[in-house]
């Protein structure tokens, strides 16, 4: 809510601005704040109580997406709980050692632009792999606003309003990549559609944001806080009946997501002015612009030996017969992060009305293989199963590793001392359960990952876990509240 009542302030200050589509602006920005007010109270609420306990703070892009440093010899390896947890400490100071890295680690080479049917993409090093377009619907550059379409609809309209919008006050789901609902799909062919909420929100959340003006037009910057790529957003304004609002200075762009409430009238948007941009909805009869994204590139896999349910293993040579998976769970390709899930639950931790951490402060044996508590079991079926902590141990002990890059991905290559082969095991950061932020921390700084086996505690909330950063790895406990990735194995 504070961030609104800036952006309010912002823009009636801002020199670019005339003072009636400032309050035409600002009209449009209510609409916005009567659906979401209850849920920024809530959320208030929620970040002092969090203060009050002590949780930890939401880090801002730039503090979770920090560029690569050199490393730093004097710098102590961290226990994972030191002042909770003294032999979980123990433990993780008995860990494996790391390889040494030489000055600044780089990415390796990977196609930052290309094009798609003819209109050309960024990567912005974004987890999800989304790629996003440089130009809007019906513009042929970036400084160009395009048209205005109503949300779920394929063609301009001399006038927008209710009566003639195809899903004001009708049931409807995400339209995203369906041809007669989405008109980047329709437009641009295959490969092409309107981004959903989560990629918006994605963008947003690792993108730094600036208020530019390019190719004579004002605009949004997005500067990715990962690879320091950029798509700029040009001011379009919107259409409510025949009149363009805010058309030089102000910027509003669907999401393919529809606002899920009893009216049936709203739908997720993006919009900014000239102080700062954020999420929002709006009506689905108002004309806005789109800027599609295309479909997920094609990733990195390193690789395999055999497969199992059609997942890939890494035979390690181990001493168990252990084969270790060469992806996570919920990942199609061994850079991805996947999905991220609470200690003992099957649903990831980003779905916070179905992941409610059972399991915390529960007495529990080991999960492994159980559906109903091991994700790894329940996404990829029978005959995979998180591995236990004598498991990460033997991988610990048999393998050197190394702090690395897979394509544009950080993280740690486990490299067999038996026969050679190597998993990788990406710095996916973590979800702390309170957050409202379905977004890691911590990410490309440091990987954990859950173990099936809980730890000897007498209050029953942690649970074992590997530990894997630049100058460490090693095997301890983390509380099972928080949300980490899962490497599944196999025998």
């Amino acid at each position: 809510m504070k961030k609104i009542l800036l952006m309010m302030l912002a823009v009636l200050l801002s020199g670019g601005m005339v003072e009636a589509n400032a309050q035409s602006f600002l009209k449009k920005v209510g609409k916005a704040i009567e659906k979401e007010v209850e849920k920024g109270v809530e959320d208030g609420i929620q970040k002092g109580l969090n203060r009050l306990k002590g949780s930890p703070a939401k880090e801002s892009p730039a503090q979770a997406q920090p560029e690569p440093e050199a490393p730093q010899a004097s710098q102590a390896a961290p226990a994972a709980q030191p002042a909770k947890q003294p032999a979980a400490a123990q433990s993780e100071r008995s860990g494996g050692s790391i390889a040494p890295t030489m000055g600044l680690m780089q990415p390796q080479e990977y196609a930052k632009r290309g094009k798609i049917n003819n209109h050309e993409w960024v990567d912005l090093g974004l987890p999800s792999g989304t790629l996003w377009a440089t130009c809007n619907v019906d513009a042929t550059a970036p400084a160009q606003p395009g048209r205005h379409y109503a949300w779920g609809e394929v063609a301009t309209k001399s006038s927008y309003d209710a009566a003639n919008s195809k899903y004001y006050k009708k049931s409807a789901q995400d339209v995203s990549g369906n041809e007669a609902s989405d008109v980047a799909a329709a437009k641009w062919g295959t490969g092409w559609r309107m981004p959903t909420k989560a990629e918006f929100d994605e963008l947003v959340y690792y993108c730094n944001w600036d208020y530019v003006q390019e190719g004579g037009r004002w605009g949004a910057k997005l500067t990715s806080t990962l690879n320091k790529e950029s798509i700029f957003l040009p001011a379009t304004g919107s259409k409510d009946g025949t009149v363009l609002d805010e058309g030089s200075t102000c910027g509003l762009y669907w999401t393919s997501t529809p606002l899920q409430d009893q009216w049936n009238t709203g739908a997720h948007q993006y919009h900014f002015g000239g102080a700062l941009g954020e999420m929002g909805v709006g009506e689905r009869s108002s004309g806005y612009a789109v800027r599609p994204v295309a479909v997920a590139k094609n990733m990195i896999s390193t690789p395999h030996q055999g497969e199992t349910n059609g997942h890939q293993w890494v035979d390690l040579g181990l001493p168990s017969g252990t084969k270790w998976a060469t992806c996570n769970v919920g990942a199609t390709a061994t850079e991805q992060h996947g999905l991220l899930f609470s200690w003992g639950e099957v649903t990831p931790i980003t779905d916070k009305e179905s992941s409610k951490n059972k399991t915390s402060g529960r007495w529990m044996s080991g999960i492994a293989g159980s559906a109903a508590y091991d994700a790894a079991t329940a996404y990829w079926g029978e005959g995979w199963y998180t591995p236990t902590k004598t498991q990460f141990q033997e991988l610990v002990d048999n393998c050197t590793f190394e702090w690395t890059y897979l394509g544009r991905i950080r993280g740690c290559k486990a490299t067999s001392k038996i026969n050679g082969n190597y998993i990788f095991l990406p710095a996916a950061g973590q979800i702390n359960s309170s957050s409202s932020d379905p977004y890691p921390t911590s990410m490309h700084r440091q990987g954990r990952y859950w173990a099936s086996t809980p730890s000897k505690d007498s209050h029953y909330y942690d649970a074992d876990a590997i530990l894997v950063m630049e100058n460490f790895v090693g095997v301890g406990t983390h509380e099972r509240k928080i949300g980490l990735p899962i490497r599944p194995v196999t025998k």
